[in-house]
């Protein structure tokens, strides 16, 4: 899904805007060192439970775990008793689009100690700066360059139509200190082969919309990138819009053999599909204040009227359609292609967080188990980011990001959407206070400093 915010969309949104709220740190504890009693730790890895561990965290990071029978009493330290809970590693959402702080406050109350921003503006790498030096409370970040892409006229959008420009692009964004490029699938062969070949030379990752080729580029000529998006791309691309199952095998086979890891991005078809179905009874149960002003606007103008007007046919259409996405997840799993969570959360007002966890649901129904999902969640994402020595794991020597619930998420994964308590950086976050941080993000929103934003990203 494209987002195309017109400039005549942002110059009306100019008219009736007021002076926003001013942004509130949410409470929390500011010692990021402590001891964790009496806790079991879900090691995704090893899919299996630690019984009974201490946790040590020294610093924002996991210093020890520790059987409890040693007499090492960290005294100096808080003692939290785990009362036998779970810790499970923060979840990582590997396709974001934010426009405010909010949405990094609204992630990271619901388990997601980490995202990947995938149409990424100025404001995301001050924003990424603020929260990695503890000035900004939410989710850490990659963040993205913006997209490059064949559109002239689409909004946050780079437009390349030569393979100088595309190499330019590269550098530049580079230069501009993001973490890795985002091409799209309308891309030239020319375009498309000059940015992996920047890439490569100058070893800056690259993400790319749709999990094939450009023009009669092979499929192999995608090995080394850092992930591939959306399996609705693969229905659309090269199987050319058709159900066609026989086809499969041959393009799971060339996408395995790139070794590229693919972020399914069910979520966003799901909720379109029910939207067509329900219509404003859905509509009206979307968390619509976790929705960005500017992004809700936009939608509302096109998204979401054409699915609330959308016939019974479209709508069965659209169930057949996110069926078969789901299925074509399966394969891709069985054939072991690494896949990553990612909710494209911020588009189709799909919500910061909550949209995670829709997509762990849509994974589940893909038959991925309870660990595989949770590998999708942490583990994949940090080896696709070349982050896991520092997240992604419950390790010595790791960031401390996890998530504390009272009962085991391997047997109910909706238990980390509303956990007992968040820790990010070692920074314990209770339920209480990750609810309050929610109400405040949502309270501080500003219109006016959301389009302030995008305009400056002009």
């Amino acid at each position: 899904m494209r987002i195309l915010l017109t400039i005549s969309v942002l110059s009306s949104i100019l008219i009736g805007c007021g002076t926003g709220v001013k942004p509130q740190d949410a409470n929390h504890h500011v010692d990021n060192s402590f001891v964790l009693t009496n806790i079991n730790v879900v090691d995704v890895d090893q899919q299996k439970v630690l019984s009974r561990k201490n946790i040590i965290v020294i610093d924002g990071r996991i210093n020890a775990i520790i059987n409890p029978n040693r007499h090492d009493t960290y005294s100096g330290l808080t003692h939290i008793d785990g009362k036998g809970g779970f810790i499970t590693p923060g979840l990582i959402d590997m396709h974001v689009h934010m426009y405010e702080t909010a949405a990094y406050q609204l992630t990271l109350s619901h388990g997601v100690t980490h995202v990947r921003v995938m149409n990424g503006i100025p404001a995301h790498l001050n924003w990424r700066e603020q929260v990695n030096a503890g000035h900004l409370i939410g989710s850490s970040s990659t963040v993205s360059s913006p997209i490059i892409s064949a559109y002239d006229d689409a909004y946050l959008h780079h437009s390349v139509h030569t393979a100088e420009q595309a190499k330019q692009a590269v550098t530049q964004y580079i230069e501009q200190g993001y973490d890795l490029i985002k091409a799209y699938g309308n891309l030239s062969k020319e375009t498309l082969t000059a940015i992996i070949a920047q890439g490569r030379q100058l070893n800056m990752p690259i993400a790319k919309h749709g999990p094939h080729g450009s023009g009669d580029m092979v499929t192999g000529s995608l090995s080394g990138l850092q992930s591939l998006e959306h399996v609705e791309d693969i229905y659309q691309g090269p199987l050319n819009y058709q159900f066609s199952p026989e086809l499969l095998p041959e393009v799971v086979a060339e996408l395995k053999a790139t070794g590229v890891p693919v972020t399914p991005t069910l979520n966003i078809y799901a909720q379109l599909t029910q939207l067509s179905q329900e219509k404003a009874p859905y509509l009206a149960k979307t968390n619509p204040e976790y929705t960005s002003d500017i992004i809700a606007l936009e939608t509302s103008n096109n998204q979401v009227e054409r699915w609330l007007t959308a016939s019974e046919n479209m709508a069965k259409h659209n169930q057949k359609v996110l069926d078969f996405l789901i299925f074509i997840t399966q394969k891709l799993h069985q054939s072991g292609i690494p896949l990553l969570v990612g909710s494209d959360s911020g588009v189709l007002l799909s919500p910061h967080g909550l949209a995670t966890h829709k997509e762990i649901q849509l994974l589940l129904q893909a038959g991925l188990s309870p660990f595989e999902v949770l590998a999708a969640a942490t583990i994949n994402p940090a080896r696709a980011l070349k982050l896991e020595h520092n997240i992604g794991h419950i390790r010595e020597s790791l960031q401390a990001d996890f998530i504390y619930t009272q009962s085991s998420p391997i047997d109910d994964l909706s238990l980390l959407k509303e956990p007992s308590a968040v820790i990010k950086n070692g920074h314990w976050y209770s339920q209480q206070t990750l609810k309050k941080m929610r109400e405040q993000a949502i309270a501080s929103r500003s219109l006016w400093q959301e389009l302030k934003v995008l305009v400056e990203a002009l």
